[in-house]
């Protein structure tokens, strides 16, 4: 399923909202893209766009049912399948052409005549590019690597990059020992799996062998095309709307931004800096873009997130049995529900989950309490908290790089890694074991239950 599949499937759902009226790339986009996620839980298609004869299309993965359409299955199984064809990855296939080379500009090179990047926030530098697949390759071993790294547009073909996560800054910072550029290629429109991939969080034990364009094969059963890039030896997947080609420069960094961040803030960094030697698309491209800010970009935190973080804590912590975890505010809060057998679970889990950069705020609750309601969450933390021993303060851990609460950023050695540090906070909202009577949540009787809810099922139906 490449881009234009998964619109007309998400059509064919009434999943996709389209916009007839002219609206600028300034601003106005942005804006649209925003409210209609919000109010109406669609992606959106941007027919006109002021000065451009490409469309835009926004919101494209910004609720559950969005998600499971793009993976073709059940909003009931998304987390399931997510995690399953991860692990099933299948080797990408190479082609001898692509659609997304058919135009080919490498001569006066100009971005923003070519694509109508948007400008989303008031206080933003400029048009920035949020939903760009960035793909580059180890300058040591030829490993190949990508992800989602927000963009400044600085001139006609200079780009500002923000490389704050592996595997690219490790393949930067490596290419700055050589005091060599480094290949990169930017990818607008593709197809959802290879975008899953490139936010899919790897595995401690598979980060440094694992190849993404794999991963992409196993969420779309099946390989994913690549081709060859015009100016350089990458490779980039061959049913894309557009690519760029270029270099990041070693050992140059400028201003880039302020910029509108998903957290909400304008942030601004001395970043890499690259000039864009090539564009090509398709001779009917439409653009990508992403709102930061957005009720997408949670809806993405969660999918990339939430499966291989369980996994993950139940092959660490098997005594601790957690049930689900649940995401607000990009990630930093953090409510898991547990099956409590013993008082020291919840404080075992909040200290594991404090190691995640993401994670700011943990709050652990019962099998009895609905995580994905905030009412519920609200009701176990005001009534099952006593203030004075469940909540665990811990200072000077890793922070997220975009949260300006950290303070200032650190490099890590060797690498291109930024990171802050902060306090975090843990809640333990279960029960007391010695008093599960007192704390137990009022129902109705569960075979009333059943029947009411098999009875407003068959109405609905």
């Amino acid at each position: 399923m490449d881009l234009r599949s998964c619109l007309k499937k998400l059509e064919e759902a009434e999943l996709l909202n389209r916009v007839h009226d002219e609206l600028s790339p300034f601003f106005e986009i942005s804006a649209a893209i925003k409210y209609i996620g919000e109010s109406r839980k669609k992606a959106v298609l941007f027919e006109k766009v002021r000065g451009y004869d490409v469309p835009v299309v926004g919101n494209l993965y910004g609720s559950p049912r969005q998600l499971a359409i793009a993976f073709g299955v059940g909003d009931d199984r998304l987390d399931e399948i997510y995690l399953s064809r991860a692990q099933s990855p299948i080797k990408p296939r190479f082609v001898g052409n692509s659609p997304a080379q058919e135009v080919v500009i490498d001569k006066e090179v100009n971005i923003v005549e070519t694509i109508p990047v948007l400008t989303h926030n008031e206080k933003d530098a400029g048009p920035y590019m949020t939903s760009c697949v960035t793909i580059a390759k180890d300058p040591e071993t030829g490993q190949r690597g990508m992800g989602l790294h927000r963009i400044q547009i600085k001139d006609k073909n200079r780009i500002g990059i923000y490389l704050a996560t592996p595997p690219l800054s490790h393949f930067f910072a490596k290419a700055e020992r050589l005091n060599k550029p480094l290949d990169i290629a930017i990818v607008s429109g593709v197809e959802p799996a290879v975008f899953f991939a490139a936010i899919y969080v790897l595995e401690r034990t598979s980060a440094t062998r694992m190849d993404k364009f794999e991963i992409a094969g196993g969420f779309a059963q099946e390989a994913i095309k690549l081709v060859k890039c015009l100016s350089s030896d990458l490779e980039v997947p061959a049913n894309a709307e557009f690519i760029l080609e270029g270099q990041i420069l070693p050992n140059r960094r400028e201003k880039e931004g302020p910029f509108g961040e998903s957290t909400g803030y304008y942030l601004t960094y001395n970043n890499p800096v690259a000039n864009i030697r090539l564009i090509s698309h398709r001779k009917d491209p439409i653009y990508h873009a992403l709102a930061p800010f957005s009720q997408e970009v949670e809806s993405l935190i969660g999918v990339m997130m939430l499966p291989s973080l369980l996994r993950q804590i139940k092959i660490d912590l098997p005594e601790v049995r957690v049930i689900r975890l649940s995401f607000m505010a990009l990630g930093e809060i953090c409510v898991a529900q547990i099956y409590k057998k013993t008082e020291e679970d919840p404080i075992t889990l909040i200290k594991y989950l404090f190691d995640n950069p993401f994670i700011k705020i943990v709050i652990v609750a019962d099998n009895d309490v609905n995580i994905s309601d905030p009412y519920e969450v609200a009701w176990a933390v005001s009534t099952r908290v006593r203030f004075g021993e469940d909540v665990f303060i811990q200072k000077d851990l890793p922070g997220l790089m975009i949260d300006p609460s950290v303070g200032d950023l650190e490099r890590v050695p060797d690498t291109s890694l930024q990171v802050g540090r902060t306090a975090k906070i843990g809640i333990d909202a279960t029960k007391p074991l010695h008093e599960l009577e007192k704390f137990e949540k009022v129902d109705v009787p569960s075979k009333v239950k059943e029947k009411i809810l098999r009875l407003l099922g068959t109405r609905e139906n």
